[in-house]
């Protein structure tokens, strides 16, 4: 019996701490909190920028909220490990966010290499070697109607070289939508 009196005041406790609390705060999603609302298949940051669940062959893991050169994004994962960054921008910045990408990336002493098909629309890096494989990063910057848009992809080729370009198509097909 005793033991029945300690759980209930142990419950009266903790319902008292939570009672000082609104209950919003327990209720609000981090990506709530960064602007960010359930949508038809996805979600949508308030800039209007729309994130869907799955676009092609890649899954979204993350949300981000604006910084300094984005106004938000998200962040998905494809096969292997493949790893794409889709970032919304104030109209008429895609290109500076494409020449500080090339800026940063050349400081950092990564090569530049020219890649052909899809990846040759892009600015490219080679950022390692695993044995026979070459890591590479590639950013795409596309100017919308409202809004610039940056696509940042990491891959290894020439393993992963057959879903860059089904997965350009993808988002481009996304921004497309949206804009």
């Amino acid at each position: 019996m005793p033991y029945l009196f300690l759980i209930f005041l142990l419950s009266l406790g903790l319902g008292l701490f939570s009672a000082g609390r609104p209950a919003a705060y327990a209720q609000v999603s981090p990506e709530a909190e960064a602007g960010w609302q359930s949508d038809v298949e996805g979600l949508r940051h308030f800039t209007g920028l729309r994130c869907p669940d799955v676009i092609g062959a890649f899954y979204r893991i993350k949300v981000m909220e604006g910084d300094g050169s984005s106004l938000a994004g998200c962040i998905y994962t494809g096969r292997d490990g493949i790893t794409a960054v889709l970032r919304m921008h104030l109209q008429g910045t895609g290109r500076r966010e494409a020449v500080n990408f090339s800026r940063s990336y050349k400081a950092a002493s990564f090569e530049a290499i020219q890649l052909s098909g899809a990846a040759a629309s892009g600015i490219s890096f080679k950022t390692g070697t695993r044995g026979p494989a070459t890591q590479c990063e590639t950013l795409w910057h596309f100017a919308g109607a409202k809004s610039d848009f940056t696509l940042w992809m990491a891959y290894t080729l020439p393993t992963q070289e057959v879903d860059i370009g089904p997965a350009i198509a993808s988002f481009t097909d996304a921004l497309a939508r949206q804009n």
